[in-house]
């Protein structure tokens, strides 16, 4: 499959896009997107070419705080739960994530 739809599909699939606000470090969206790529059955991208595919939907990283993020990116259902679950990370302090109240 081409590298710019699948990363397109996975981005269309698991993130809601244009939300001021939001903020996904770039290193938790290539985590989220290792996994859907599982759940797919397909191998996933190394992490240059999907930040080239990312690059490549409009999306650019921007360092905020001490880490790169992508800016007014989501992610939604499923794959952010199963990523924080596996992974036991809780989410950035850029994130969006914000199900573990305080």
């Amino acid at each position: 499959m081409n590298p710019e739809i699948h990363v397109h599909r996975f981005l269309t699939e698991c993130t809601v896009g244009d939300l001021d606000d939001e903020a996904t470090p770039v290193a938790d969206l290539y985590g989220m997107y290792i996994i859907w790529s599982e759940q797919q059955g397909t191998e996933p991208l190394a992490v240059q070419a999907f930040s080239a595919a990312v690059r490549e939907e409009g999306i650019e990283a921007e360092r905020r705080r001490s880490e790169q993020v992508y800016t007014g990116l989501l992610p939604t259902g499923a794959i952010p739960i199963q990523y924080i679950l596996e992974t036991d990370k809780a989410p950035s302090p850029n994130s969006g994530l914000d199900i573990f109240p305080e």
